[in-house]
């Protein structure tokens, strides 16, 4: 019965939560953030790693991140999972967005700054359970690389970070081997097959049967609740000889939501997913001739839907990339080349009833992006490296084109036993590609968009000074890092669902141009050896952005700035079967616009709100705690090693500020505060591998 019982409750927790966000990101409300009126060999975007010591976290020369994704085995687990892009929000640099906020959030940029793929293959909106989980399998992948800033010519056309998954294909000759998860919500599983002594299989997959197990706890006064997701990979390669390797990669991924609320006279649908596929060939010759071709397909499609007692809104969206990379380096040069067609379905709400009838046809707009760059590398003395880069681009969407040149300087100084380091990267970026949408935090709402003439391309400049130090003979690592941004042409979203409702729609009526501003500090200190490993980061960081609009001019906070945050990992080696684990996240509040008043005429609601973002929510601050407990396995069985894990999330009982929200209710509407409930989310799940 207390085993029942504290299932109910997970589970009761999980609906709540649910529900919440989905009538936050998909119905009536007007979000408060809303306003009005191991070795490395890099060649560019290439990035072969081999681990070198046992280290989770490590920093490379230029103040990069690597995450061995070997230690999310060990950190708690939420609902039976640990995602990585969940993980990579603790690191030093990328702040924490809060519970049902799945956004990335680099040295103050936006979520749409930033690159998240896999070997260079972009994938866009790959969160799942409203932030909870992501699209990557941690299995399926062995480290995880956060660039914070473009420090190459060969990086890709974004203002922000990139975040880089690399497959774990690495298998032992001539035996399978694998790992399943299963707990509460889903299941996982990754298996790797060596096809003869040159060739590997590695797929991977999960799904989740929340439905399935709980449909009881998901039908709670009047309101229904059903949510789906599953993901799969498969990557093979083939490796003829010791210089080159094939590749072939691909994913696909889906979430299906669909709710019915009796009190609002409506139901609401989602359904949105990825798909990429990829063929590489690498190739590292002798001499220190390196070469990377790769061909791809990259998509993402969301489809929205609202029944509701006054009216019917469909509001598709998408974007599809069909692309090449080409790198080849030669000792001290490299040179490389991107072509991307783009092909965008805009979100085109069609909207029937009595508010409104809007016959909008589906809109979608295409675009070819097309780079050169090339990076020199020169050793000024055995101890003083400089790299300096140009990246030319050219992107045409219809008659509008847009060309610039982007240079960038790297210079790295390493101390006489390289055991520290200090860099200075200085860069410029366009960014062609904008995200935008009803909520800015990540969520399936948030859509793509090319620059035009009525929204210039994005660009970026910024300085970044960063420094490394081992310690202790390589027990303890401390980084740090300094950086100022400026940004241009920036785009801030300031619509609700209401206006599809209330008023004929135009994206570009709900969009506002300015400027930016980012600047701040990251301090990590990291313990690689002993008992007790992890790491502790502090993180300051300032996000302004600057608007001349009526009603809008003057400089405000982003709607994602945290001002300062504290970050604590830590995992325990008992010894023994137990390893206990602890993170930490304390973190200041978010800004948002609140409203001076709002009143309802002839059904519209009509909403005045005061400065924008001119008010914060209160101070985020969540510990979660895990346990693993391994089981006995006998040597000659199948099974490597098998155990539980118990995982306990928000276990101080904090009521983390999720939103304010305006809420209609039968022709009845109020503003209030939105937070979690006060309690534990416990999950437990099984782990075994053979």
């Amino acid at each position: 019965m207390r085993i029942t019982r504290i299932f109910t409750e997970v589970l009761n927790k999980v609906r709540y939560s649910l529900l919440i966000t989905i009538i936050l990101t998909h119905q009536f409300p007007a979000l408060a953030q809303q306003g009005t009126d191991e070795l490395s060999v890099y060649l560019d975007s290439v990035d072969i790693t081999a681990a070198l010591n046992a280290q989770s976290v490590r920093t490379m020369s230029q103040g990069d991140v690597r995450l061995n994704l070997e230690i999310l085995d060990k950190l708690p687990k939420i609902m039976g999972n640990a995602d990585p892009i969940s993980y990579s929000r603790l690191l030093p640099g990328v702040q924490t967005s809060g519970e049902f906020n799945g956004g990335l959030h680099i040295n103050g940029g936006e979520n749409g700054h930033n690159m998240i793929s896999v070997l260079d293959v972009p994938l866009y909106n790959v969160n799942h359970l409203l932030g909870f989980f992501s699209a990557f399998i941690p299995t399926h992948y062995s480290s995880m690389s956060l660039y914070r800033s473009p420090h190459t010519a060969g990086a890709p056309n974004r203002l922000g970070g990139e975040l880089l998954f690399r497959p774990d294909f690495d298998a032992e000759a001539g035996k399978a081997s694998g790992s399943i998860a299963t707990g509460l919500i889903s299941s996982q599983g990754t298996v790797k097959v060596p096809l003869g002594k040159k060739s590997v299989l590695t797929a991977s997959l999960r799904g989740s049967y929340i439905n399935l197990l709980y449909s009881a706890w998901l039908d709670i006064d009047g309101t229904s609740l059903k949510y789906s997701f599953f993901d799969s990979n498969i990557t093979w390669t083939f490796k003829p000889d010791e210089y080159n390797t094939i590749l072939a990669d691909a994913y696909w991924g889906q979430d299906d939501a669909t709710m019915s609320e009796s009190g609002f006279y409506a139901d609401m649908g989602s359904r949105w997913g990825n798909d990429a596929e990829a063929l590489h060939w690498i190739h590292d010759g002798m001499n220190g001739l390196r070469i990377k071709q790769t061909l791809y397909h990259s998509s993402y499609c969301n489809k929205l839907r609202i029944d509701h007692e006054s009216g019917h809104l469909s509001m598709p969206s998408g974007i599809s990339d069909w692309g090449y990379k080409g790198a080849v380096g030669w000792k001290c040069v490299s040179l490389g080349a991107d072509v991307l067609y783009h092909l965008f379905t805009l979100q085109s709400p069609v909207v029937t009833g009595t508010y409104n009838n809007s016959q909008m046809d589906v809109t979608q707009k295409d675009a070819r992006e097309y780079s050169l760059y090339s990076d020199y590398s020169a050793d000024i003395t055995d101890n003083l490296n400089v790299k300096i880069g140009a990246r030319a681009n050219l992107f045409s969407t219809g008659a509008e084109s847009f060309s610039s040149v982007d240079p960038s300087l790297l210079i790295t100084y390493w101390g006489r036993l390289e055991n520290w380091n200090i860099s200075l990267n200085i860069s410029q970026r366009h960014q062609y590609l904008f995200q935008t949408g009803l909520t800015g935090n990540g969520m399936p709402t948030e859509f793509w968009m090319p620059a035009d003439a009525s929204f210039q391309p994005q660009y970026m400049r910024g300085v970044t000074l960063s420094g490394m130090i081992e310690l202790g003979g390589g027990a303890y690592s401390l980084n740090s890092s300094v950086y100022c941004k400026r940004l241009f042409n920036q785009l801030e979203y300031y619509g609700s669902v209401i206006d599809f409702l209330a008023s004929d729609y135009q994206v570009a009526d709900h969009l506002i141009s300015g400027d930016g501003f980012n600047y701040g500090a990251d301090l990590m200190i990291s313990k690689n050896t002993g008992r007790i490993t992890g790491w502790l980061s502090y993180s300051y960081g300032r996000a302004l952005r600057s608007f001349e609009g009526e009603g809008m001019k003057g400089t405000y906070p982003a709607s994602h700035e945290r001002v300062h945050e504290l970050d604590l990992v830590a995992v325990y080696k008992t010894g023994r079967r137990l390893e206990p684990s602890v993170t930490l996240v304390a973190a200041g509040g978010t800004p948002f616009t609140a409203p001076e008043y709002f009143y309802m005429l002839n059904r519209n609601i009509f909403i005045k709100y005061g400065d924008f973002n001119g008010g914060r929510l209160n101070p985020y601050i969540r510990m979660d705690l895990s346990v693993n407990y391994d089981l006995k396995v006998r040597r000659d069985r199948f099974i490597k090693s098998q155990g539980l894990n118990l995982s306990m999330y928000n276990v101080l009982c904090r009521r983390n500020d999720i939103a304010y929200m305006l809420k209609v209710y039968n022709d009845k509407f109020y503003y209030h505060h939105m937070t979690l409930q006060s309690v534990v989310l416990p999950s437990i799940s099984y782990y075994c591998s053979f």
